[in-house]
C-alpha cells in the first residue's frame, strides 16, 4: 500500500470513528428531549423531597386548611420513604385569596426540593397561581379547586380529586326542584371565583328547570352584618335559600335568616361543609341545612383510615380524605418513574411524573380515582348532606361516570 493511499485509508477511517461516535448523540439528543421536555427533578443523596400543601392556614378557613396538611401528613405517614428519600410536607398560607397564593406558588416552585403541591384550597386562589405551576412544569393536585374554568384551560400538570361545580350545581338544582318541590329560590353568593361560580351555575339550572330566582345577591367575605342581604331575600318569598360561599360566612347568614323569621330551606355548596365552623357557629340555626360535598366514607379503608387521623389529629373536616389521597397518588406516580443515577441523586423527569398521574387508575379511601386530559375525575360521586342532631347526615348520593 502506497504512503498516499494509506494517509487516505487513514482519514476515512478516521471520519468513519467519529461519525460513528457522534451518530448515536445525534439520535438520542431529541430524544431525551422528547422525554424530559419539562426538564427533570434531581435529589441530592441526603436531602428531602417535599410536597407543598398550599390551604388557609390562618384566619376564617383554617380549619379545611388545617384538615387538608392533616390529611397529606397522615399520607406521608403511611407511604414511607420515596427509593429512600425522606419525604415532608410544608404548608403555604394561601388564603383562599389570590395574591397570598401566587406567593405560595412562587416560594414552592424556586423550591429545589418541592416534589409537587395538594392545593391550592380555593378556586380563588387556584386561578391566578395555575399559570405559575404549569411554566414551571410542577404537578398540582387539589382536593377541593371546584371551579369549571380551571380544568377547561388546559394545564397537563393539574389534576383534581373532587367533582367540579357544574356537577355540584347539578345535584343541588335536581334536589331542591325534584326532591324537594322547590319552585322559588333566592341565591347569595360571596362574590369569589367559587361562591359566585357555583351560585351562576345553581342560577341558570334552577330557571332551565323553570323555577323563578326570586333574589340574586353578592356579599363581601369578613363582613359581619347580613341584615339588608337578609331584608332583600326575605322580601322575595322564596321557598329555598342558595349560599354559594365559605363557612364563616354561611353560618353568620343562615343565623341572621332565621332570627328574622325564615323558615325555608338554606342550602350550600362544600364549603359550608365544616361541623366546627358552620354547625357548630350557627347557634343553632343550621339545623336541617343541606350541602353537597364529594362522597367519602364508603370506601375501603375508610373506615380504618377515620379512626387513625382522628386520633393523630382530631375528626377529619372536609378535604383531609381527598388531601391524604391527592399525596397518596403523587407519592406512588413519583415512585414509578423515579431513578437514581450514577451519582446516587434520586433523578424524576416532570412530564413522565404527570403522565403517570393520569395513566394509572388509583383506588383511595375517598373511592376509585381516574383522571381525564383534563384533570377531571373520570367518575365521581356527589352527596347531598343535611344537619342534624349537629352533625351532617348523607341523605343522598349521585354518581356520575360510572
Amino acid at each position: 500500500m502506497s504512503k498516499r493511499t494509506l494517509l487516505i485509508f487513514t482519514g476515512l477511517m478516521l471520519a468513519t470513528l467519529v461519525l460513528s461516535a457522534c451518530g448515536p448523540k445525534a439520535t438520542e439528543a431529541p430524544m431525551a428531549t422528547e422525554a424530559a421536555d419539562w426538564g427533570v427533578m434531581t435529589f441530592a443523596p441526603g436531602t428531602e423531597v417535599k410536597i407543598g400543601v398550599s390551604s388557609a392556614l390562618a384566619g376564617a378557613y383554617a380549619v379545611y386548611g388545617q384538615d387538608m396538611l392533616n390529611g397529606v401528613e397522615l399520607a406521608i405517614a403511611d407511604f414511607g420513604d420515596l427509593k429512600g428519600w425522606t419525604v415532608v410536607s410544608e404548608g403555604g398560607d394561601d388564603g383562599c385569596e389570590g395574591a397570598p397564593a401566587v406567593t405560595v406558588a412562587e416560594r414552592f416552585v424556586a423550591d429545589p426540593s418541592l416534589l409537587a403541591v395538594v392545593g391550592p384550597m380555593c378556586s380563588g386562589s387556584a386561578v391566578p397561581a395555575a399559570d405559575i405551576y404549569s411554566d414551571n412544569h410542577v404537578v398540582w393536585v387539589s382536593p377541593s379547586v371546584t371551579a369549571v374554568v380551571v380544568a377547561s384551560k388546559g394545564y397537563e400538570n393539574f389534576f383534581r380529586t373532587v367533582a367540579n361545580d357544574a356537577l355540584q350545581a347539578k345535584v343541588t338544582v335536581d334536589f331542591l326542584a325534584g326532591d324537594l318541590g322547590i319552585t322559588k329560590l333566592g341565591i347569595i353568593h360571596d362574590s369569589s371565583i367559587y361562591g359566585q361560580g357555583i351560585a351562576d351555575a345553581v342560577n341558570a339550572d334552577f330557571e332551565s328547570a323553570g323555577g323563578t330566582i326570586t333574589a340574586f345577591e353578592g356579599i363581601t367575605r369578613g363582613d359581619m352584618d347580613f341584615s339588608a342581604i337578609v331584608s332583600n331575600m326575605l322580601d322575595g318569598d322564596p321557598e329555598a335559600i342558595y349560599f354559594g360561599g365559605m363557612d364563616a360566612e354561611g353560618s353568620l347568614i343562615v343565623n341572621q335568616l332565621r332570627a328574622a323569621g325564615y323558615e325555608g330551606v338554606f342550602f350550600g355548596p362544600d364549603g359550608i361543609k365544616s361541623k366546627p365552623t358552620f354547625i357548630d357557629s350557627s347557634g343553632g340555626a343550621a339545623d336541617k341545612a343541606y350541602a353537597t360535598f364529594g362522597a367519602v366514607g364508603g370506601a375501603t379503608g375508610y373506615d380504618d383510615w377515620e379512626t387513625r387521623i382522628t386520633a393523630e389529629y382530631g375528626a377529619p373536616v372536609a378535604y383531609g380524605p381527598g388531601s391524604y389521597d391527592s399525596a397518596t397518588i403523587i407519592l406512588k406516580a413519583a415512585a414509578s418513574v423515579a431513578q437514581v443515577d450514577a451519582a446516587g441523586n434520586l433523578v424524576i423527569d416532570r412530564k413522565a411524573f404527570a403522565e403517570a398521574i393520569r395513566a394509572t387508575p388509583f383506588d383511595g379511601i375517598t373511592g376509585h380515582l381516574e383522571f381525564t386530559d383534563t384533570g377531571d375525575l373520570a367518575a365521581v360521586s356527589i352527596t347531598v348532606f343535611q344537619v342534624e342532631n349537629d352533625d351532617f347526615v348523607e341523605v343522598k348520593k349521585v354518581d356520575f361516570g360510572q
